[in-house]
């Protein structure tokens, strides 16, 4: 082959590698964004699909390859704090979804530093901050080695609103105790029984306590929910196996009130040679079991 020969093939091969690239940058770029809400859309009702779009902060016309994601959803949940992104998701080589949906009220939280309360989530996020105690939700605090101690929960004086309390550990056993409850848990209806929903839980479950035992580990070894049946559910080692604890114990009630119990602290306790117990305290047993 001539030079001038190997001359035209080169030129050639790079201006079919320049048509490619232009012709993969002209489809490969960001055209439409939807909004997909999961779910009903409540609280957030105010909160339109182009505001949320302009606040994730993609333009059209960039590389749907070079989109921050994650940037995106941390946009957008810091400014509507009664969203949760669930995923933000690629369609086609020009489209992308973003998919939300409400984050509900679940629990407060007080902090007598500030004497402020603070309205959370299940996964323990900041929707609002109160100076007046919320109603209709379940309290949630923290006690260590019997002493009320709420700066466990990470509720510190530069707390804002969209702020996740503590650290992931709490966060997770208080979401993974909502799903328990959710999945969990009956309640009468009639005939029939069925599984509760959010407006459920905040109404049969009135506090939720984590609370150190007699160690000063980092994990809280248990948590104490107080329901408005009158009964009060001590587990321990909330880490493990929750969901099947909460089962249980629900399950304990339910068989107290067939003996004709009212109320009393039903207790799990995870033995140290690995086996478990469940015991029934009633109010006025001053001596425990």
């Amino acid at each position: 082959m001539t030079k001038k020969a190997k001359i035209i093939t080169i030129t050639i091969v790079l201006s079919i590698l320049a048509l490619i690239l232009i012709l993969f940058g002209a489809v490969f770029c960001l055209y439409r964004q939807d909004v997909v809400f999961i779910g009903e859309r409540n609280n957030t009702v105010r909160i339109t699909d182009e505001q949320i779009i302009n606040t994730a902060g993609f333009k059209k016309g960039r590389s749907i390859f070079s989109l921050d994601k994650d940037r995106a959803i941390s946009n957008i949940e810091r400014k509507y704090p009664y969203l949760k992104v669930i995923q933000i998701k690629t369609v086609s080589a020009i489209r992308i979804e973003i998919n939300v949906r409400e984050r509900y009220e679940m629990y407060y939280a007080y902090n007598d530093t500030n004497q402020t309360y603070y309205v959370l989530d299940e996964e323990l996020k900041v929707l609002r901050i109160s100076d007046v105690e919320p109603t209709g939700i379940t309290k949630i605090e923290v006690s260590l080695l019997g002493e009320n101690n709420s700066d466990v929960l990470g509720i510190t004086g530069n707390t804002i609103v969209s702020d996740f309390l503590s650290n992931e550990n709490y966060r997770s056993i208080t979401y993974n105790l909502f799903v328990s409850m959710y999945n969990t848990v009956m309640i009468p209806d009639g005939d029939t029984n069925r599984y509760v929903n959010r407006d459920d839980i905040k109404d049969l479950v009135t506090n939720v306590q984590f609370a150190k035992g007699y160690t000063l580990l980092e994990s809280y070894d248990r948590v104490v929910i107080t329901t408005s049946t009158g009964f009060v559910i001590d587990i321990g080692k909330p880490q493990d196996n929750l969901e099947y604890k909460v089962n249980l114990c629900f399950s304990a009630i339910d068989d107290l009130k067939l003996q004709g119990e009212s109320k009393g602290t039903i207790k799990y306790t995870y033995l140290e040679n690995g086996d478990e117990r469940i015991s029934f305290i009633r109010d006025n047993d001053v001596d425990g079991e």
